[in-house]
């Protein structure tokens, strides 16, 4: 008897347009389409603006990031076909669409307002992370919020766009982008904002539609102590890395004087003191080290009435890890590429809750999030080769 071979299939896991239902049920479910014509965001080329933006978000996701390819595709999707009643939308207008100039802003505060008044999506137990990318963009010369930067991670100079942003990442796993701001030179003294001004502009919107006490986990690039102080005046709770230069006192009792005084001290001595209590601990752990300051700018004014900036001593959390080569999921300990150590394979970690050690560290963690955001934007939905015109 022949023995026949087994049959081959072919591995078709989903078909074409595959999620875009699900997708349409999250849109409906915050009712975007009302929201684009709110913001004044109407028909655009005979077709309501929302469907455009659906048509080519619908694109993206199925790793389509042109807008020529954007047109072919919604006319081959059969969910797509039937949401555009046979209407086919041509390249330019995808084009024109996209080089307009919409309130894209306001349309974003009010997705951001309507995401605070759902139970599962609003933030009250989580993390706003904040960070700023690099996209590049070598051939956009007339674009004007372009400039050269050095991008750290390729070691390199870059012409690009540089972008400012807050993602949310709550403790129920839901993560979404929030808000976003373009920093670049200005030529006027006057126009100049730095990227803690953007910040601050973005925390400032988030609290008019959302009040709770919240942590911002950021890059240790946003360490600026008047930044920080800003922050805990607004009810935000930080946590970022510390960085080599970062300095540090503690509180120490002198015998000869008979009193307490602060000693300066910088993460690595931190570091290297309780090194040996790491090590006992193992990897995946955290040591919350006591008795930790750092000064923090306040404004007072003189006996003569003159405003004067004053230095004043913070208690803070400093909290040393090790990181490890490859971070578990709901690990608090980061890797090592984005923590590079400062004592062998420890870091330093400073946060204001100095009640709260632990809590900070997961707080943290979760900033990595925003990494893989960012890589999954531009490996997967085409963010460094999105359309552009000047």
């Amino acid at each position: 008897m022949t023995i026949l071979c087994k049959p081959s299939f072919a591995k078709k896991d989903h078909g074409q347009g595959a999620g875009i239902p699900v997708l349409k049920t999250i849109w409906d479910l915050f009712d975007l389409s009302l929201l684009f014509f709110q913001s004044g965001i109407r028909n655009h080329s005979g077709t309501p603006a929302w469907l455009l933006a659906f048509a080519y978000i619908c694109g993206l996701i199925n790793h389509v990031d042109s807008a020529n390819q954007n047109a072919k595709f919604s006319t081959k999707v059969p969910f797509l076909r039937q949401l555009l009643s046979g209407e086919i939308i041509s390249q330019s207008a995808f084009s024109r669409f996209l080089s307009k100039p919409f309130q894209w802003l306001w349309f974003s505060l009010g997705r951001l307002a309507r995401l605070q008044e759902n139970s599962d999506s609003r933030l009250t137990d989580g993390d706003i992370i904040l960070d700023d990318t690099k996209v590049e963009h070598p051939h956009g010369k007339k674009i004007p919020f372009l400039c050269w930067l050095f991008d750290s991670s390729d070691k390199r100079h870059v012409w690009c766009i540089n972008l400012v942003s807050t993602l949310s990442v709550l403790k129920n796993g839901l993560e979404y982008p929030m808000l976003w701001r373009f920093w670049g030179k200005a030529s006027q003294e006057n126009e100049k904002q730095t990227k803690l001004d953007l910040a601050k502009q973005m925390l400032l919107e988030v609290r008019q539609v959302n009040n709770a006490r919240l942590w911002i986990a950021m890059d240790r690039w946003f360490l600026c102590k008047k930044f920080l102080k800003w922050l805990m005046d607004e009810r935000f709770d930080w946590v970022t890395k510390a960085k080599r230069n970062t300095v540090l006192f503690s509180k120490i009792y002198d015998p000869v004087l008979g009193k307490e005084h602060y000693v300066k001290l910088n993460p690595k001595q931190l570091l290297r003191e309780v090194y040996p209590r790491i090590r006992v601990l193992g990897k995946g752990s955290v040591l919350s080290i006591p008795d930790i300051y750092i000064k923090i700018p306040f404004e007072t004014l003189t006996r003569k009435g003159k405003p004067i900036t004053r230095q004043r001593f913070l208690p803070i959390a400093a909290i040393a890890a090790t990181y490890e080569k490859q971070a578990t999921e709901g690990s608090v300990i980061l890797l090592e590429e984005e923590y590079p150590a400062t004592f062998k394979d420890a870091y330093l970690l400073i946060s204001n809750r100095v009640d709260a050690p632990e809590e900070a560290a997961t707080a943290n963690a979760r900033r990595w999030r925003i990494e893989v955001f960012y890589r999954m934007a531009k490996q997967n939905l085409g963010l460094t080769s999105c359309y552009a015109r000047a």
